[in-house]
Parts: C-alpha cells; structure tokens; sequence
C-alpha cells in the first residue's frame, strides 16, 4: 500500500495523545531450513553494491570522484570490466547528479567513451542520466515539528525504478537529495531510511556520494570512513562504504610517478559490513580531448576520465643485498649526490649503475625509451624505500654560489634483514 502525502515526524505532543492506542508486536518464531535454500547477497558491482540495500562513496571535493562513478556506471551498463570490477551481467543504471548541468555530465560521459571505446550499441537502453536542475529530488525538509519526509517524491521515485527497472540509482551526491541539516542525526536518520526503505522496495542498489568534512579532507588517512561529513547517521545506516583519498607526496615518491600526485587516488573500503574487507585499488585521472571545438573554442574540451591503476612492478623484488649494492657504490664514489633529478649528478643516476639498470641518463622524458622510463620508476622506488628505513638521509646545505638551499643524499645506516621486513 502506497502511502501519498507529506507525513511528519510526530512531535512530543502527538506522542502522548496517542499513548493510549494499543499495539501488538508478535515476535517471529525462527525456524531453520537447509542452509542452501537461502538466497544468496546479490552483489552488482565489486564489494560495493549489493541489490535491496544502501552502499556509500565519500570523497573530497575535486579527487575525481565524479567521472569515475560515470566510468562505474558505463562499465555496469556495458557489462565490461573498465575498472577492474566486471558485473555478472549488464545492468541497468541510473546516475543522478544533483549539481552539475546535464550538458557537463554528458562531457564526462563523451570522455568515458572515448577512452573506453564505448559505443552507442554497447550501453543500449540501459543507462539513464539525470541533473537535479531538470529533475530536482528533495526527499526532506526541516519544519517547526522536526524532519518532513516527502512521500509523494519517495513513491515517485519508487515508481520511476520499477518502471525502468533500475538496477542501481547513483546519487551524487547525497546533499542535493534533501535539505536537512547534515550534522542532525534524528535527520540524516530519517532522509537514510526513507532511501533505506526505496532500495527494499524496488530491489534496488543505490549508492550515496558524500563529502567528507574539511579536517578528513586533510588528513583522510587517519580519520577513515570517519572523514564522512556530517552525522554519523549516514556510515550507520549503509551497508558497504569506501573512501577516495588522494595520492600522497611520499606515495608519489614510492610509487616513482612521474604525474602530479593529484591525478592518482586510492579506493578503500570503509565498512564492508557484508564482505569481507578488500585490498585498496588506485586509480588515475586522465585528460581527453572531445573534439568539440567551434567558434570561438577552437580547442574545445578536455575532461578527466578515471582509468584502472596498478601500483608499478618495478616496486616488486626489492632486498637487503640491494640496499647493501647501492650503499657500497655510494662509499665508493667517496661524494654526496643530489636529491633532485634535474641535477647531472643525481642520486638516480649512481643508484641505476649499482642496480644495471638504463635510465637514460641526460635524456627529456619524451626522449626517453618505455624501458629505461620504467628503469627509472624502479631506481626512485628503491631510493624512497630506503630513505624510508634511514639508508639513505638526504640532507639540505647552504650553495655558496647561489645563495640557494640544495639537497644532497648521503649514505645512512646499515639496514638488516629486519629492519627490511618492516617496509615490505
């Protein structure tokens, strides 16, 4: 039974009017059938999405969140694997973006494709778009009596998904989908259930994308899932939530990258409440051009499109007989090398003689072969890892000739097979 109309919360005063009704709850006796009769979670998408439940994505402004949720959803749609995560069959989305014009959407969406080599044919009919400037969805609102639920637009929605048999409704994000105050728990309670209740209704995935608070911002590593803005109501009241932080500098350094750290961020499950928790994946930001251009914008658009990213092999295979080479050639060379790459006598340089590795040494990057690039990003690997267990020390001294601070690496501490252990 439908129930239409606009219903509150009741206030304190229609609680105790009503205090006498009589109401009767009769528990439900359990009774154990054979175990392969139960049916099994019906998960989507990865670990994330899972059918009849809630599942959120939260992740600071401007990481990228975005265009790979479009890129998710074109690999849903499609049934292909762009991502790492292949569903079991193509599925039907629909991504609502409550903030941005459709026209912008469909630049993330030309990107994807083109990347992807995605054609008309292989989405279908199976992907619907929406901006929440065409159509808006305001679940709830804030009256003198408490939360309002607007239960016209709930059974809407309803509606609208078992007509177009949604498999999965993206929200993006969450904020734009109420207008309740999003540090108010008894609030953000009743806009997550009311979601809670759409998603048991039609069978239905759905997955919020949240902001996290400016502190998780800064410091998305230490605070998790936590970094969440807003009451914790939210992370409560879903079943599976995974967090986007960006690349760190010291990460950047590692993994070898020569991109800004900013086009790399990791995907990490915050609460997989009916999975177990799975390894963290990267993934990496690409510019494409759409070929638009026209009057006045000759060069037309170039959007980012999330791409799959695995941690470089060069980072694999490292040992203490390794740091030992590197540090004998360092006691060898009898001087301190520079930190920077741009110097003739980088660091990089003594440390790929020691490894035999070619890293094209005096060459431009666009120079350079794939080989001796990925030399490269093994011989920067090695130096992070062992100025990681103090190795190697970089230290900053005054240039007399220019007047500039320089940074030169000199040789650390012996490093044993123990002390190897701990960084591996």
């Amino acid at each position: 039974m439908t129930h239409k109309g606009i219903r509150p919360v009741p206030s304190p005063e229609a609680y105790e009017e009503g205090k006498g009704r009589s109401v009767s709850i009769t528990p439900t006796q359990f009774v154990m059938r054979p175990f392969s009769e139960i049916p099994p979670r019906q998960w989507l998408y990865g670990q994330h999405l899972i059918r009849g439940f809630l599942s959120l994505t939260v992740a600071p402004g401007g990481v990228g969140k975005s265009s790979m949720l479009v890129v998710e959803a074109m690999a849903m749609a499609t049934g292909r694997p762009l991502l790492g995560d292949k569903p079991h069959m193509p599925l039907r989305v629909w991504y609502w973006n409550g903030e941005d014009p459709r026209e912008e959407i469909e630049r993330r969406l030309a990107g994807a494709a083109i990347h992807y080599g995605i054609s008309p044919a292989d989405i279908g009919d199976r992907l619907m778009v929406d901006s929440g400037r065409d159509i808006p969805i305001n679940l709830a609102t804030e009256s003198r009596t408490g939360v309002v639920i607007d239960r016209w637009k709930s059974d809407a929605l309803i509606d609208a998904i078992k007509a177009t048999r949604v498999d999965v409704l993206v929200i993006d994000p969450f904020v734009t989908s109420h207008s309740v105050p999003e540090n108010d728990t008894t609030a953000m309670n009743a806009v997550v259930s009311e979601l809670r209740s759409i998603a048991d209704a039609t069978g239905c995935a759905i997955d919020l994308v949240h902001h996290t608070s400016k502190a998780g911002a800064m410091n998305a590593g230490e605070f998790g899932i936590l970094a969440s803005r807003g009451a914790g109501a939210v992370i409560d009241g879903v079943r599976s939530a995974r967090l986007l932080e960006r690349m760190t500098a010291k990460e950047t350094a590692r993994y070898g990258v020569e991109d800004e750290a900013v086009t790399y961020f990791r995907v990490t499950q915050g609460k997989p409440n009916l999975a177990l928790p799975g390894r963290p994946v990267w993934r990496r930001m690409v510019g494409v051009r759409l070929g638009n251009g026209r009057d006045s914008w000759e060069e037309g658009d170039v959007v980012g499109v999330c791409t799959e990213w695995n941690e470089p092999e060069a980072l694999a295979g490292f040992s203490p007989h390794d740091f030992k080479k590197v540090q004998d050639a360092l006691r060898d060379a009898a001087k301190d090398f520079k930190a920077s790459e741009r110097a003739d006598d980088w660091i990089g340089y003594r440390v790929a003689e020691a490894m035999g590795l070619d890293v094209g040494r005096g060459l431009k990057k666009e120079r350079r072969s794939p080989l001796q690039n990925r030399a490269r990003v093994k011989a920067r690997a090695l130096i992070s890892r062992m100025q990681e267990a103090n190795a190697l020390v970089v230290k900053e001294f005054h240039d007399s000739r220019n007047g500039r601070p320089i940074k030169v690496v000199t040789l650390g501490d012996p490093v044993t097979g123990d002390d190897f252990a701990t960084l591996t």
